[in-house]
């Protein structure tokens, strides 16, 4: 067998001096910003919107939930009502028909106008779930369900109490039971009125204006 006696017998070769690389802050950043967010950052994030750790797990738990939910707060949806729809009737939608949030025909834009219309006051919150089960199920826009059923909300007071002074008169025998200090009739009362108005009387303003006219009678 040959010896190898000298360095060129080993094929050695001297380094050279490599030179520093300087890994710059921002290209750090920049590589972190384009992965996708971890479940804990995410879980972190909800929290900071002060929801409980219930709704946290809840939408983050489910990227396609986790998405559904921050496309909506993008388009200008509160947050809680956003989170409570979600977690409420779109979850028991999903629940009994056993589908995905991306299987509903629902979309983030129509879910934050919905929340919108609720908020102003342009339709009840009775109307919006009505509103909800339908876009679930066949999709459509909030605006054109609005208009096509004639759903939006009653505000004009003379409007409702001519409404609430037709219940009453309906209803000689609660008004009395009223009088004698059964106030929970107020709200038998107040749901009359509202069924009178096809779920579109503001609430607010019937309860204000049926109960002036029950402390007038009393």
């Amino acid at each position: 067998m040959r010896k190898k006696e000298g360095l060129s017998d080993y094929r050695y070769f001297p380094e050279p001096d490599l030179p520093e690389v300087i890994v710059k802050k921002e290209y750090i950043d920049s590589i972190q910003n384009s992965l996708p967010e971890l479940p804990e950052m995410k879980r972190r994030r909800y929290e900071s919107m002060g929801l409980s750790m219930q709704d946290v797990l809840f939408l983050a738990n489910d990227i396609n939930v986790a998405e559904f939910f921050d496309a909506t707060i993008a388009k200008g949806a509160d947050v809680k009502l956003a989170t409570n729809w979600i977690m409420g009737d779109i979850a028991a939608y999903m629940k009994n028909e056993k589908v995905s949030i991306n299987d509903i025909k629902l979309n983030p834009q129509e879910l934050a106008e919905l929340i919108a219309s609720i908020k102003v006051g342009t339709i009840s919150g009775k109307i919006g779930k009505e509103i909800l089960s339908e876009l679930i199920a066949k999709g459509g826009t909030v605006k054109g369900l609005i208009e096509e059923k004639n759903l939006v909300q009653i505000v004009d007071p003379a409007h409702i109490e001519k409404m609430v002074d037709k219940v009453l008169s309906e209803n000689p025998k609660q008004l009395e039971q009223y009088r004698a200090g059964k106030t929970k009739i107020q709200g038998f009362l107040a749901g009359q009125v509202m069924k009178l108005s096809k779920g579109k009387a503001n609430p607010g303003l019937l309860n204000k204006i049926l109960q002036q006219k029950l402390n007038a009678t009393s």
